[in-house]
């Protein structure tokens, strides 16, 4: 049963040594909020320590999924309980403390004049600290291909945002094809299609505390596949733009 119009969701798999540090570090912030945890039948037991968060707080929830099935997945659920339930904003995050609860208030504040806002390691005083060798410079080339190819200047690769439930319509999420990590960059994208105002304020996001990075071969390829059918939708979105403005007869009006 709702109890506040904020929603927080947070995918998980394997996250069990985060999961109650994040917990009370949401509860800290004395913010009247839920909790959902998507939790996709972790093997190391999360799904279990968050069903005992659950029968002390009746402000936390759970979506206990039966496989794996991807942060994208996660996150659509998410979108459907939160309209489902009336909640007016949802923030997803991750659970392994890259993004830091601390951030949430200045998220929530920003949401008078945004439709989503990011918390963004590109904006001015955000960084990233202690990233690996391999998942930093894989972030970075995807935030300079998605500006420069997708025409989004924003922190398109990460999840922790601030979502107006209002524009959770069917028409844009039906749209959006990503079951992983790509979901990010897609859901973005449509939502901006859509006519959804975007802002960011920066975070510091560190590497995660406990637990192996989720990144693989398989999300690598999910992006880059995901790239190309944006890029080609916003080339062809283009082109008919200036068909439509070129004049009948091939010679512009004087």
């Amino acid at each position: 049963m709702k109890r506040n119009d904020i929603l927080v969701c947070i995918p998980t798999y394997n996250e069990r040594d985060n999961i109650r540090p994040l917990y009370r570090a949401i509860k800290d912030l004395s913010i009247p909020l839920d909790i959902l945890f998507c939790d996709d039948n972790s093997p190391d037991g999360t799904g279990a320590i968050i069903d005992q968060i659950i029968d002390k707080d009746p402000t936390v929830f759970a979506l206990h999924r039966q496989q794996k099935m991807g942060l994208g997945t996660a996150f659509l659920q998410s979108f459907e309980y939160a309209k489902k339930h009336q909640y007016k904003y949802l923030i997803g995050m991750d659970a392994d403390f890259t993004h830091d609860p601390k951030y949430i208030p200045q998220l929530i504040k920003r949401s008078a004049q945004f439709d989503i806002v990011i918390g963004s390691r590109y904006a001015s005083g955000g960084k990233m600290i202690g990233w690996s060798s391999i998942r930093q410079p894989f972030t970075l080339f995807w935030r300079n291909r998605i500006k420069k190819g997708l025409g989004m200047p924003y922190d398109c690769t990460g999840s922790f945002r601030l979502y107006t439930v209002d524009i959770l319509k069917p028409e844009t999420i039906n749209r959006i094809q990503s079951k992983g990590f790509a979901f990010c960059m897609e859901s973005l994208f449509w939502f901006i299609q859509a006519g959804a105002v975007v802002g960011e304020v920066p975070i510091v996001a560190h590497t995660r505390i406990h637990g192996k990075s989720k990144l693989s071969v398989a999300i690598m390829w999910e992006v880059f596949k995901t790239y190309c059918r944006l890029r080609w939708h916003a080339c062809k979105a283009k082109y008919h733009m200036l068909i439509e403005k070129k004049p009948k007869n091939g010679f512009k009006k004087i």
